[in-house]
C-alpha cells in the first residue's frame, strides 16, 4: 500500500460495515474515525496494511468502550443494591433485617468468587486501591486487574438477582 492511504468513499462504507457487523454498536463510525486519526499519527511507511490496522484499531475501540459501559454499569447498579443507608441513623427493624440479609448474601457471593478474583475485587473495593497498584502488588498486569473486576461484578450482580 502506499505511504499515505486515505480511505476513499467505497473504503469507508466497506470499513465502517466490517466494524457495524463484528462489533454490533452504531458508534462504529467514531471508532473508525478514531482508528484513523491513529493511523495518522503514526510514522509514515511504518504500517504495512493500513486497512488492516484501521479495522483492527476500530474493533480494538469498540471492545474497549464495551468494557468501560460494562463495568460501570454493573457497579453503578450493585453497590447501591447492597450498602446499608447510612444517611439515617436509626433505620427500621425491618430494614435493618433486610440490610444484614443483603450483606450476608453478598459475603456468601464473595466466597463463591475464585481467590485471585475475590483478592483483586476486595482490594479494589474495599481498600480502594488503584488498578495500577493491585498489578504491582499481585504481580500481574493491569488488564488481568481489570478482568478479574469485570468477572467479581458480573457474577456478584447475577448472585445478589438471586
Amino acid at each position: 500500500m502506499t505511504e499515505n492511504w486515505l480511505p476513499r468513499r467505497q473504503d469507508w462504507l466497506r470499513l465502517c460495515r466490517r466494524v457495524r457487523v463484528l462489533t454490533r454498536r452504531k458508534d462504529a463510525e467514531d471508532h473508525l474515525q478514531s482508528a484513523i486519526v491513529n493511523y495518522l499519527e503514526r510514522p509514515e511507511g511504518s504500517i504495512e496494511h493500513p486497512e488492516a490496522y484501521i479495522t483492527r484499531s476500530a474493533l480494538n475501540l469498540s471492545h474497549n468502550t464495551r468494557k468501560r459501559e460494562q463495568v460501570s454499569q454493573i457497579a453503578s447498579v450493585s453497590w447501591e443494591d447492597i450498602l446499608v443507608d447510612v444517611r439515617d441513623a436509626r433505620p427500621s427493624q425491618e430494614e435493618a433485617y433486610e440490610s444484614r440479609q443483603k450483606l450476608e448474601h453478598f459475603y456468601a457471593g464473595c466466597q463463591q468468587l475464585p481467590e485471585r478474583t475475590r483478592q483483586v475485587f476486595l482490594l479494589h473495593r474495599i481498600k480502594k486501591m488503584k488498578y495500577r497498584d493491585i498489578a504491582d502488588l499481585l504481580d500481574i498486569s493491569s488488564s488481568s486487574v481489570e478482568k478479574h473486576i469485570i468477572k467479581a461484578l458480573t457474577f456478584l450482580s447475577s448472585w445478589m438477582e438471586q
